[in-house]
């Protein structure tokens, strides 16, 4: 099972029995209302795979990052979205309705609302458990997490009752194909806000370049930092940020990551030379500023055009091409002209491997219409990081024998 060519739900009799599906619907919203729906779109052949097999399924899923109930983060938003790829949904706002409602397709309200999800609680484990006689984990973005939906359910089914699904299957056989180990050279493209969360897949980069120099002398790798993960950066060489978004906690993984580069043959980290700043708010008027020229009431929140020039030319020339996180608003597109040009340039040249992981980041690619042009679009954020790193997934370990 532990590989990405052993899918098992192909070979289970369904007939009658119930599935308890892991999906990862956390998709991009705004005020309650879903900007994107590639994550379910990834899904629908798993689900209608179980519906074929004569099955019932009842589907969990997180959205959002609620610590209480918040109707806007309720997965009652998503019902629509299902009815565009004809699958009829029912509700179920806790487990022991979802146990007593006889629809084909149920969707329990979202596993965040319930405290015992985030706690690694073994009773709500169980409640959840009880609602399959088969468990399957179709969340690749969710996979790195130790959520008791992804760690403890799978584990109260037995192994021949428990697999991954086709979204994962994917996932697993296209990043191995593409990025372990990449063409060279590579140009990775980092946005975000939260540098430890990228730390070790950086020093994942750092360590391979140095091996791959080592043993073959000629690869070669190119970090892209964006906003907001740049201010840290910035910050950590002890330039102006203004009022932009630093995660102080990682000053230091910014200043070490930096240091340990200038050691390492093969590898590049850059900066921006300029930012898209707004003015005492991010709704505020935006300019273009040099980057050691942010005002005090400036906040950094996409790349300016010098930078944009000199990030695409990176792009063209490299073999293959990697994005994860975002840079710019939803709510303010013209904060995302950047992330277009960039996005564009990574496929710019003909024979490119190119990526973009992340829910955010494939949802800002679709709305600018340079999706399409990607050769693999993955769902998971931290997750592909992790396993393109070559880190244990939690979600894929609980599967194990």
């Amino acid at each position: 099972m532990k590989t990405a060519h052993e899918y098992k739900l192909g070979s289970w009799d369904l007939t009658g029995k119930r599935v308890l599906l892991r999906a990862d619907l956390n998709l991009p919203t705004i005020d309650g209302t879903v900007l994107d729906t590639f994550r379910l779109e990834k899904t629908v052949p798993t689900i209608e795979d179980i519906l074929t097999k004569g099955a019932s399924v009842t589907i969990m899923t997180h959205l959002g990052r609620p610590t209480s109930t918040n109707p806007e983060l309720s997965t009652r938003i998503l019902k629509p979205c299902f009815e565009k790829y004809d699958i009829p949904i029912s509700f179920a706002t806790t487990p022991e309705e979802a146990a007593t409602n006889n629809a084909r397709v149920v969707l329990l309200e979202n596993l965040r609302f319930f405290p015992g999800e985030k706690k690694h609680d073994a009773s709500f484990a169980k409640q959840l458990a009880a609602l399959g006689d088969y468990y399957v984990n179709d969340a690749f973005g969710t996979l790195h997490r130790n959520d008791s939906s992804v760690t403890l359910v799978p584990q109260l089914f037995t192994q021949d009752r428990r697999s991954i699904g086709l979204l994962v299957q994917q996932e697993m056989t296209m990043l191995e194909a593409i990025l372990m180990p990449p063409t060279q050279p590579l140009c990775v493209v980092l946005g975000g806000s939260k540098v430890a969360e990228k730390v070790p897949f950086i020093t994942y980069l750092l360590e391979n370049s140095r091996t791959a120099n080592y043993l073959l002398g000629n690869a070669h790798t190119t970090i892209l930092i964006c906003p907001a993960m740049a201010m840290t950066f910035t910050k950590a060489l002890g330039q102006p940020v203004g009022m932009s978004l630093v995660d102080k906690a990682g000053i230091d993984l910014c200043t070490q990551i930096l240091a340990r580069a200038k050691e390492i043959a093969g590898i590049t980290i850059m900066l921006p030379l300029d930012y898209q700043i707004a003015r005492d708010s991010i709704d505020g008027p935006l300019e273009n500023v040099d980057a050691n020229a942010i005002p005090e009431n400036g906040i950094a929140v996409s790349l300016g055009p010098q930078t944009i020039a000199r990030y695409s030319q990176e792009l063209i020339s490299a073999r293959t091409t990697f994005m994860n996180g975002t840079f710019g608003f939803f709510n303010r597109p013209e904060t995302l002209h950047a992330m277009g040009k960039i996005c564009k340039a990574m496929t710019q040249e003909h024979g490119k491997e190119s990526v973009i992981a992340g829910g955010d980041a494939v949802a800002a690619a679709r709305m600018l219409g340079c999706a399409k042009n990607i050769l693999f679009l993955s769902t998971g954020g931290g997750a592909t990081l992790a396993y393109i790193s070559k880190k244990p997934l939690p979600g894929l370990e609980a599967l194990r024998d």
